[in-house]
């Protein structure tokens, strides 16, 4: 074992000792661990076609990020708690449709273009900055100016770990052509800027009827 990979296994157990009181820093040993067993897991990922490989990886890593958003908002009162739903179960199911929505946009976007994992991480964490909270946190960059700011950057680790990692597992099986940095980062916005406001005005009105 070479000291690099031993240094990020030990890296990744602190961060996992410490995500046990801060369960949303669990996003980061989940990144460290999966980065450190990509060959394995992109080797299983093999046996399935691209889609289900791809979209599946993202979604299990979506609901694993909102577990831990769950776990961590737990303690607080339910009108408090920054979720989709103040209901764990109920956000579970809300979550599983959303990280659908996200990952599948991406799915599209990615047959047609070729990313890098950067680029998958820093779009999906900027769209979040301006998804999360309708807007606030993107407010509170202006408002609040370091606390903001810091916060607007958490998000974008929440929202932009999930894609790269299922991007990073199935990345050489992607064929999409390369363009312009400006071509590519346009459609992949307006992907995501599209499944947001179809999940928002649809999907999710659609399952709040459904589970109250």
């Amino acid at each position: 074992m070479d000291w690099k990979r031993a240094l990020l296994i030990f890296l990744g157990i602190i961060l996992t000792i410490h995500g046990l009181n801060e369960p949303m820093n669990l996003i980061f040993p989940m990144w460290i661990f999966t980065y450190l067993f990509k060959e394995r897991l992109s080797a299983l990922l093999e046996k399935y076609p691209l889609r289900t490989s791809f979209i599946g990886a993202g979604v299990l890593f979506g609901l694993l990020t909102e577990v831990f958003a769950i776990i961590d908002n737990l303690p607080k009162p339910a009108e408090q708690r920054i979720l989709l739903s103040p209901d764990p179960v109920n956000d579970i199911i809300f979550g599983f449709a959303y990280y659908l929505f996200v990952i599948s946009a991406w799915y599209l976007v990615l047959r047609r273009f070729k990313y890098t994992g950067r680029d998958v991480f820093l779009i999906t964490g900027i769209y979040g900055i301006f998804a999360e909270e309708t807007g606030q946190v993107f407010l509170r960059i202006f408002t609040e100016t370091v606390f903001g700011l810091l916060y607007a950057i958490i998000v974008m680790f929440v929202y932009g770990i999930f894609p790269m990692l299922a991007h990073m597992l199935n990345e050489k099986r992607f064929s999409g052509v390369s363009t312009s940095i400006i071509r590519r980062y346009s459609l992949a916005f307006a992907a995501l800027f599209i499944q947001y406001v179809a999940y928002g005005l649809f999907m999710l009105p659609i399952l709040r009827s459904i589970f109250r």
